[in-house]
């Protein structure tokens, strides 16, 4: 039987640590995209946009979760520690496309993207991130750049 040559088996060595290092190095890239992006921490909405998600909200969103966001029988809480787990580290887009793409639960898509992204604004001030000077934008690229930093 012919023998593998020395320089073979050190390649095969090798690769599993080649592909450990690259896929460190790969989480290691995304986890800096994520610390460069923007935190609800920052002040991302304005109190005035906060004021017109809070019409909207009690309109469209109260009967079900509640006037003060804690929820209902069949409605998660929007505010609180429930809350901040589940959306931790998410981006705001993720949290604007769901609502936007589930509620009203009984005509989802309903409002403008405007009036979901002011719902979201209200939600952040109930859940007491602070308001900022400019408004919180509609448009996904922006909110994709915004992470829910739940913790302090």
């Amino acid at each position: 039987m012919k023998q593998i040559p020395r320089r073979i088996w050190r390649i095969r060595d090798v690769v599993p640590s080649a592909l450990l290092l690259g896929l460190s190095l790969l989480t290691a890239l995304v986890m800096q995209v994520r610390a460069d992006n923007r935190s609800v921490r920052d002040g991302v909405y304005a109190e005035a946009q906060a004021r017109r998600g809070q019409a909207v909200y009690l309109e469209e969103c109260s009967r079900c979760h509640s006037e003060g966001l804690s929820g209902g029988e069949n409605s998660p809480a929007l505010a609180g520690d429930a809350f901040l787990e589940k959306w931790d580290g998410k981006t705001v887009d993720e949290l604007f496309e769901v609502i936007r793409t589930t509620m009203p639960a009984d005509s989802p898509g309903r409002l403008s993207r405007q009036q979901y992204v002011d719902i979201v604004a209200f939600m952040f001030e109930v859940n007491k991130f602070p308001a900022g000077k400019g408004e919180l934008e509609r448009d996904s690229a922006h909110l994709r750049d915004i992470i829910i930093n739940a913790k302090r």
